[in-house]
């Protein structure tokens, strides 16, 4: 099944959507939120999390690339996750347990669609952003900031010294700043 038909299967409300996702990405997921998060069992929750927001988003969102929109919430996630697991270590979240205490008028207004579409638009940037690179330098970009990579990873993957891989990464985060300031991101 293809990404076109996985959408469609959203669109329509159907809940093989799910099914078809796990299978077709699944374990693509599943890795990618074990690496960065060094346990099994929060990357299955992960993964049910991210199919759990996907099914929310679609629609309206319509991503041009369901595999990096994915990803994208996998990774999101997982920071979430890991931020969360930092929190308990300084005080076990009781800042965030003092604004749910606040007034409900007190409390900072959070609109969640606007924040999804600039996501949207900004991955749609950033798609177009790769695309524009060299095969190579896309590819030690994305292992690097989609899939957590690390530089020495990286080097060893694609038999290159580490200093070429920090270079070519350093090169392409000067020219994704330039592209986004253009773009009017930054």
């Amino acid at each position: 099944m293809n990404d076109r038909q996985i959408l469609d299967l959203f669109f329509a409300r159907d809940e093989a959507a799910l099914a078809a996702v796990s299978k077709q990405y699944g374990r693509a997921c599943r890795n990618l939120a074990a690496h960065l998060l060094h346990s099994e069992q929060d990357a299955e929750e992960v993964l049910n999390d991210a199919l759990m927001q996907v099914w929310n988003a679609i629609p309206p969102a319509r991503p041009d690339n369901f595999y990096a929109y994915l990803t994208t919430v996998v990774r999101n996630l997982c920071y979430k996750r890991l931020d969360q697991r930092n929190a308990q270590k300084r005080g076990g979240g009781q800042a965030a347990l003092s604004l749910e205490n606040l007034p409900e008028h007190a409390q900072p207004a959070r609109n969640a669609v606007e924040e999804t579409v600039g996501a949207i638009f900004l991955n749609d940037a950033v798609n177009r952003f790769l695309q524009s690179l060299s095969p190579d330098a896309c590819t030690i970009f994305v292992q690097r900031y989609g899939n957590g990579k690390s530089i020495a990873e990286i080097a060893d993957m694609y038999q290159i010294s580490r200093n070429k891989a920090a270079l070519s990464l350093m090169r392409t985060r000067i020219k994704l700043k330039k592209y986004l300031n253009e773009e009017g991101w930054l």
